[in-house]
């Protein structure tokens, strides 16, 4: 067994099994075993069990990494990455995607993006049941060699039918100039765990290649099942807006709790107090809704037909009498969902959250949507 950091190029590599006893690697315990346990950037959720932590990677903000491996598992469960700050503190805002479970080794590659402060990342594998893990490599790569591998899982889904409303975009002047220009603009987006998987769709790549001359920086500003009920706090806006600098604001989620009030009062206290552009999505993912045709779960299901959130109906008259921009990538992901045929847990990693192909296709509804 051969553990290896290469400094200056921020490689990892370790060939062969990956266990505790792998220099630099810890396993932690579930700390709840078929209750509920708390993740700062999803909330309180069925125990994913126990966790084999990787040591600290370094690595860069605003940076694409690829990690590479194989595994064993009986059954779903997870793999993921978690990124530090200079100081050592973990940040919210972390990676989830599914291991699938086989009774054969497969192969995974799987690229995250750098947080902004991120100076190390530690990967981790978390099941109930245990799993197998071999020969981890991870590589810093570009924002093509990014695309170029969110092309490749898209071959495997089916294919996005989504055209855009010609008269999108108009409330986000400068934020689309930007984009041509290539002037430095930061992009925040505001949210929960929705907002978090959103944001690991590796959507930047995507629109990198759409605006080659655009400088853009991307900023993941979540905490776990919270809504604007919660931002509109003078003390959180101030830490999970103001503080960040935004250019663009991205508010999103599924966890406003129904309250339009408090969505209104986040618009306006940025648009009162920081004065940059903003963009409200409604919330895409969360549970499943279709119903099954039959007693098999695995088995495809019939097109279905999703009715519109009255929610998001709120959300677009209010984004329509604040004059804001509005994305209802609700409807265009459940519709998707709908039409799908595929079983639960295709593109889920949980009763609400995304694998990579659930994120997979949030991005390239972004990419549509941005294109020009």
């Amino acid at each position: 067994m051969r553990s290896q950091l290469d400094f200056a190029d921020n490689i990892y590599h370790v060939s062969g099994a990956i266990t505790e006893k792998t220099s630099g690697w810890q396993f932690i315990p579930s700390t709840n075993s078929g209750g509920n346990s708390y993740n700062a950037a999803e909330g309180y959720y069925p125990d994913k069990g126990g966790q084999l932590l990787g040591p600290p990677i370094p690595c860069g903000e605003f940076e694409f990494y690829k990690l590479s491996f194989d595994v064993k598992a009986s059954e779903n469960c997870h793999w993921g990455v978690s990124f530090y700050d200079n100081a050592g503190n973990r940040i919210v805002a972390d990676v989830y995607s599914s291991v699938f479970g086989d009774d054969k080794k497969q192969h995974y590659e799987q690229i995250v993006y750098g947080r902004e402060n991120s100076a190390n990342m530690r990967s981790f594998f978390q099941s109930v049941k245990g799993m197998d893990v071999w020969d981890l490599r991870i590589i810093k790569i570009s924002p093509d060699e990014t695309s170029s591998w969110c092309d490749e899982l898209y071959k495997t889904l089916p294919s996005l039918s989504y055209i855009p409303a010609h008269d999108r975009l108009k409330k986000l002047p400068k934020t689309m100039d930007a984009m041509k220009t290539g002037k430095a603009w930061r992009i925040v987006m505001l949210g929960d765990s929705i907002v978090n998987d959103t944001f690991n769709s590796n959507f930047q790549a995507l629109l990198l290649r759409l605006y080659p001359k655009a400088d853009l920086k991307f900023i993941c500003s979540v905490r776990g099942s919270t809504g604007c009920w919660y931002y509109r706090e003078p003390g959180q806006f101030k830490a999970y807006v103001t503080d960040l600098k935004p250019d663009l604001l991205v508010i999103g989620g599924i966890s406003h709790r129904n309250d339009i009030y408090a969505i209104r009062e986040v618009i306006e206290t940025t648009k009162r107090d920081v004065g940059c552009e903003i963009m409200l999505l409604s919330g895409p993912l969360g549970k499943d809704w279709r119903k099954s045709d039959s007693a098999d779960l695995n088995g495809e299901f019939s097109v279905q037909t999703w009715n519109i959130d009255p929610f998001a109906k709120k959300q677009m008259d209010l984004a329509s009498e604040l004059d804001i921009e509005y994305f209802d990538i609700s409807t265009i992901w459940n519709n998707y969902l709908g039409a799908s045929r595929k079983p639960p847990q295709w593109f889920h990693r949980d009763v609400l959250h995304g694998n990579d192909r659930g994120k997979q296709i949030l991005g390239r509804i972004l990419e549509a949507y941005f294109s020009r």
